[in-house]
């Protein structure tokens, strides 16, 4: 031990004494550097660190530290066994150890002090660096933005055009073949481009003369002819009346001959006929069928002699009207004298007065729905492009009342060459509600003319029940559509108006006649539509679409569910569900839609769908709710993967897919089905589902939303979060 302490003490000295040395020698080099001031030794000493960081090297220092790191260790250890020992002896040693150990403390400090130096200088020198860097970059960018400019006035001065260069001129070979050498001049224009513009140019405009003053000839031309064909038109149109003359005189001769050139004439006796409203319509589906649209089709029905006894009568009653203000004195004394008279016989009267009163409602009643005989039926066929060749086109046949009495038109329906097939499709082809909602707010529930309320009020008790007395004489609905296709608007009438016109209505010919494509491409749209409704919910009912594979992006994804039921449900059962409230509650879903209900199952889980159809369909999207059965029930009120599967399913778009919108909903629903089963499915054991889809993430964000979309991968598709 002794030797050991001997060894250290010496090696100790001999330490010290070489770092006296060379801090003696640095302190030699650095005084002849540095300037060491009375009154600035703090900064002085930091200059003599600085420098002697820059002079040493910072790995011998590394190994000085680690050999002090090293010695002051030994020392804490041989202190400690000495304050074991505790004698006078180890006394004095630990002393001395402390002086040594205190000593390598100074060292220590001094090599940190050194470091922070070297870390200081290093940052300081790559801040300036960065500087640099940053300052070759700035100056590098400018010079960049410089060449952008000066390459884009130059593009600029590349694509300037004057306004002759818009000027389309002759071809060069046709200016020398064709221009004369006063305006060529070949020697000079060949070798100066500027020259052969400005030759070209002045061709161009003697050309462009030369034109003009034969395109005022022909002009002059022109009217001459046409001036001829007017005269000739004239001439031609007074042909007119002769030649009906001649028509008539000749009338004997068709008959004889079985020739009736009459039979258009007979038709147009029958359009004569016609109520006013009637007429003005079926006028304009004649004229419009002929000219925008083959597919449509008008007929009369009804009895003409009826309809003559009522023209009759209106007549009748017209000029009766008309006939009381010139009596009015007359009628008054002779109202008098009847009052007079009757005196005696006014037991008579009581017991006229005193027949049932329901008679008299009903017969009143009677008079009130009173229709006009002939009546106009429309039938609307579907566009060749939704069946096929060897199929007869399907179509709706509206027939068109006239109630006079009331001053309405009703509209009732018919399917024309189409038999309804499944038990499911009944309600989409349904004859009430067809064309309810084909505008807005127009569900054919009300009657469209005021005072109809006011004349109903005093026979019937219920408002209602008006609309229930049309459906059981089969005349409809009397939908505002209607009225308007007519030509009806509800104004008060002037007193100066005709007998078509007597009635309280207006006929707005020009009205009619604008809304005319517009209603006629409504009905067609909402029944086209629900042609393509049929099929799809009859295939879907009959299992006749295959639904195994969705193939929306075309690469078909296989899809393991099932499906088990598609039924038509009642609104109350749709209410029961218990997953439609908000639908209902946002004005979303009303009583008078389409509902259906589609069970859809894959292992123990079962999927129960209800659609909303709504009766303005394909405006608006059939809507669809979700109530899965599986590990207890879930709805979009609790789960928001099925609220995604929801927004999922309503988000298809009805243009894209109109003709198979049913069934990319539910094979959307299908896929979501399988989707939520196998991201949901290996939390629970036994694993009951098999991974077959293809996702990138089963959940993302804090909402742990579930790849329920369907996007195009390359050459296949994967399944991604909306």
């Amino acid at each position: 031990m002794v030797n050991k302490i001997d060894g250290f003490e010496r090696e100790t000295a001999a330490d010290k004494k070489r770092r006296k040395t060379t801090s003696t020698d640095l302190s030699e080099g650095s005084a002849s550097l540095v300037t060491v001031g009375k009154d600035d030794v703090y900064m002085n000493t930091i200059a003599f660190e600085k420098q002697e960081a820059n002079n040493r090297s910072s790995v011998n220092d590394m190994h000085i530290f680690n050999a002090v790191s090293a010695e002051l260790k030994d020392l804490f250890s041989e202190v400690a066994g000495l304050k074991m020992e505790k004698t006078e002896e180890t006394t004095s040693q630990i002393r001395e150890k402390r002086v040594n150990g205190s000593l390598a403390l100074v060292l220590l400090k001094k090599l940190n002090r050194l470091d922070k130096v070297r870390i200081r200088d290093g940052r300081t020198a790559l801040h300036q660096e960065k500087l640099r860097v940053d300052s070759n970059r700035l100056q590098l960018q400018n010079l960049l933005y410089e060449e952008e400019h000066l390459k884009r006035e130059i593009q600029q001065c590349y694509l300037f055009k004057s306004q002759d260069e818009e000027i389309d001129l002759v071809p060069e070979y046709e200016f020398y073949q064709n221009a004369p050498e006063a305006v060529s001049r070949p020697t000079k224009t060949q070798y100066d481009d500027h020259a052969k513009r400005i030759a070209r140019l002045e061709w161009e405009l003697q050309q462009r003369k030369e034109l003009d003053s034969h395109l005022k000839e022909l002009q002059t031309l022109k009217e001459t002819i046409e001036n001829d064909i007017v005269a000739k038109s004239t001439r031609l149109h007074s042909l007119g009346p002769r030649l009906r003359e001649l028509i008539v005189a000749t009338r004997p001769l068709q008959e004889a001959l079985q020739m009736p050139f009459e039979k258009g004439w007979e038709i147009q006796k029958t359009v004569r006929l016609l109520a006013p409203p009637l007429y003005l319509l079926y006028t304009n589906m004649i004229a419009y069928s002929e000219t925008c649209d083959n597919l449509l089709s008008t007929m009369i029905h009804g009895d003409e002699e009826e309809a003559k006894q009522m023209e009759s009568l209106l007549q009748f009653e017209f000029s009766s009207h008309h006939r009381i203000d010139s009596c009015n004195n007359r009628d008054r004394a002779d109202s008098d004298n009847d009052e007079n008279d009757q005196d005696p016989e006014r037991g008579v009267k009581k017991r006229h007065r005193g027949q049932p009163k329901t008679n008299l409602a009903e017969q009143r009643r009677e008079n009130l729905l009173t229709v006009h005989p002939l009546c106009v039926t429309v039938t609307v066929r579907a566009k060749a492009g939704i069946f096929s060749v060897s199929e007869k086109l399907p179509g709706l046949a509206i027939t068109f009342y006239y109630l006079p009495n009331i001053d309405i038109v009703t509209i009732n329906c018919s399917l024309t060459d189409l038999t309804i097939a499944g038990t499911a499709t009944g309600d989409i082809l349904s004859m009430d509600t067809i064309l309810s909602e084909l505008f807005s707010n127009d569900t054919g529930l009300e009657s469209p003319n005021p005072k109809t309320n006011y004349q109903l009020n005093e026979i019937i008790e219920d408002a209602d029940l008006f609309i229930t007395l049309l459906k059981e004489r089969g005349l409809g609905k009397p939908y505002r559509w209607a009225q308007e296709l007519c030509g009806l608007e509800f104004i008060s009438a002037p007193n100066n108006r005709s007998l078509t016109q007597s009635s309280g209505t207006l006929l707005k010919t020009d009205y009619s006649k604008k809304t005319i494509p517009s209603i006629l491409r409504k009905i067609r749209t909402r029944w086209e539509a629900r042609i393509q409704l049929y099929k799809q919910i009859y295939e879907l009912e009959s299992k006749l679409i295959d639904t195994s594979i969705n193939n929306e992006h075309d690469h078909p994804i296989r899809i393991s569910s099932t499906l088990l039921q598609w039924i038509s449900i009642s609104f109350e059962d749709y209410l029961a569900s218990g997953v439609s409230l908000k639908f209902l509650e946002d004005g979303i879903a009303f009583a008078r839609d389409l509902f259906f209900r589609a069970i859809v199952v894959r292992g123990s889980a079962k999927l129960e769908s209800y659609i909303c159809i709504p009766c303005c369909y394909p405006e608006t999207s059939p809507i669809w709710s979700f109530s899965l059965n599986w590990n207890g029930k879930h709805t979009a009120v609790r789960d928001s993967s099925v609220r995604e599967m929801e927004y999922w399913c309503n988000s298809t778009s009805t243009i894209d897919n109109m003709p198979l919108m049913l069934p990319t909903q539910l094979k959307r629903a299908m896929s979501c089905l399988d989707i939520y089963l196998e991201t949901e499915g290996p939390y629970y054991t036994p694993g009951e589902f098999k991974h077959d889809k293809s996702f990138l993430k089963p959940f993302r964000g804090r909402p742990r939303a579930r790849p329920f979309r369907i996007a195009p991968n390359g050459s296949n598709s994967l399944f991604t979060q909306i």
